[in-house]
């Protein structure tokens, strides 16, 4: 009988084991390493400006909350070392890093506004943050089209 208890037990504590590491392994897959991750799920909004630019864009974008989440878009501001974003994990130096060398190195100062759709691609480059632009400009996108058909 003992025997049986020990044979049901091991897998009862494999398995609680796995359960019990999963937390980690979810909290370290929510850390943002690269743009790619995003493709397909999410549309990019990214932002680079001054220190008053910064706070315009957090300011309008917190505000619309709910308008940016029915359209699936994250926003990114980017200002020297500090990103500020709606994005709920981690984001790494490593994402930091590559968004400002691929999509900021050549941009020089001023304000920079990148849309970036589902499929990875910018649809829309810009210095002012018009939040009817972009919801034009994202509710005219093919994927977007069908998303309000299935709601």
């Amino acid at each position: 009988m003992k025997t049986i208890n020990l044979v049901v037990s091991i897998p009862l504590i494999s398995a609680l084991l796995v359960l019990s590491l999963m937390p980690i392994a979810i909290l370290k897959a929510e850390e943002l390493n690269d743009i790619s991750e995003l493709q397909w799920q999410s549309r990019i909004l990214l932002m680079q400006g001054s220190d008053k630019a910064k706070q315009s864009f957090a300011e309008k974008l917190e505000s619309d909350a709910k308008q940016l989440s029915e359209r699936h878009i994250y926003w990114f501001i980017f200002q020297d070392e500090e990103v500020e974003s709606n994005y709920p994990g981690e984001i790494s130096d490593n994402f930091r890093n590559s968004i400002k060398a691929e999509y900021f190195g050549n941009t020089g100062e001023g304000d920079v506004i990148i849309l970036i759709g589902k499929d990875g691609l910018p649809k829309l480059f810009t210095s002012e943050l018009d939040l009817k632009q972009l919801y034009e400009t994202v509710d005219a996108m093919p994927m977007r089209q069908q998303e309000m058909q299935r709601q």
